[in-house]
């Protein structure tokens, strides 16, 4: 039994396996880290609703010509202004719902109005400034203020 104690040639075979399984179980948690990493940078490209919020602007851009000849065409006393205010009112109110419905909140405002008749023949050009904000939770976009043009 005393031989066994003063062998120590397999001391260092135990070592240099032990040394190699720590560097191997570190060299795979890098690995897994890594590929961890890759996955959510990718994914996260993929989570940005840059399609909706085109929707939104898109949508509220073509609203706002339409909007503009409603407000035109309106056989009521009021103002042009007064007319574009109500009806964009009702814009903002279906919209917020329609994305409500998705657990999307969409809120839109209107920040400034330059429009002015342009002759007999019933049509209105200028701009209208339009403040959108869109949040679904995860992501939040703001464009204050959307100009946008509207007339012939």
């Amino acid at each position: 039994m005393a031989g066994l104690r003063d062998n120590t040639s397999g001391q260092l075979i135990i070592l240099s396996g032990f040394v190699l399984c720590i560097s191997l179980v570190t060299l795979a948690v890098l690995v897994n880290q890594a590929m961890i990493t890759g996955f959510h940078s990718s994914n996260a490209v993929l989570d940005f609703p840059k399609q909706q919020i085109r929707d939104i602007t898109s949508q509220t851009r073509e609203s706002c010509e339409s909007i503009t000849k409603l407000a035109l065409n309106q056989s009521n006393n009021q103002s042009i202004e007064y007319n574009y205010n109500s009806f964009f009112n009702q814009y903002k109110q279906q919209m917020s719902i329609l994305y409500a419905a998705h657990g999307e909140e969409v809120t839109l405002s209107l920040s400034k109005m330059n429009l002015t008749s342009i002759g007999s023949n019933s049509s209105a050009g200028g701009t209208v400034w339009v403040n959108i904000t869109y949040n679904n939770g995860m992501t939040y976009y703001a464009s204050e203020p959307e100009i946008i043009e509207v007339g012939p």
